[in-house]
């Protein structure tokens, strides 16, 4: 349902739109009243500390079997990692949006590994799209979200946004410039061996 917000013309129509939102310890999911259209919006141009998740559902990693319920939870903006969330009709005007290309990319923000596609300005290096970003969250379609520590959070979503600045390991693959890979600095093996949960060390 949307709401209004004073008269017009300076009104502003919000919708309810479900969320699940992730930190490093919890999944907190439920709705967000929201003016915008894209998830990574949401989370970028919020004007707030905190998301208010309204019917909320709160679970903890390390206790999946106790969740806990509450008609409204607060949740530290800067504690978030990955926002789930539809992408709604609309967007940007036709005349605000930049071209842009998909690259396939994944990234370790533990104890995450997000696998999907970024987009980046025609043009430009897949590198610069992910590292040269005044935008604390990125946006990732057809994403895949997997955990080695806790395997029962990973699923596959339609779109996210992901805190970038919390990546530890950024993996790329552009097909357009083979010769400019982020993943070269990498071998293969060596990529996945950091991408893996960490295992108990050897005393």
């Amino acid at each position: 349902m949307s709401t209004i917000y004073g008269n017009e013309p300076f009104s502003i129509s919000t919708q309810a739109v479900p969320v699940d939102v992730y930190t490093a310890a919890f999944r907190v999911s439920g709705q967000i009243q929201t003016r915008f259209t894209r998830v990574a919006d949401i989370v970028n141009l919020q004007s707030s500390t905190h998301l208010t998740i309204e019917q909320a559902t709160i679970s903890e990693y390390a206790d999946p079997a106790a969740t806990l319920s509450a008609p409204l939870a607060l949740v530290a903006l800067d504690e978030v990692l990955v926002v789930v969330a539809p992408e709604t009709p609309g967007g940007a005007q036709p005349e605000m949006r930049i071209e842009k290309r998909g690259v396939k990319a994944q990234l370790a923000i533990p104890p995450f590994r997000l696998t999907g596609t970024i987009h980046v300005p025609q043009g430009s290096r897949p590198i610069d799209g992910l590292l040269n970003l005044h935008e604390h969250f990125m946006p990732m379609t057809d994403a895949t979200i997997a955990s080695g520590a806790f395997p029962e959070l990973g699923r596959q979503v339609t779109a996210l946004a992901m805190r970038r600045d919390r990546a530890h390991v950024l993996l790329v693959a552009d097909d357009e410039r083979p010769d400019e890979l982020l993943a070269d600095l990498l071998d293969e093996q060596t990529a996945a061996a950091w991408l893996r949960a960490p295992t108990e060390e050897v005393s």
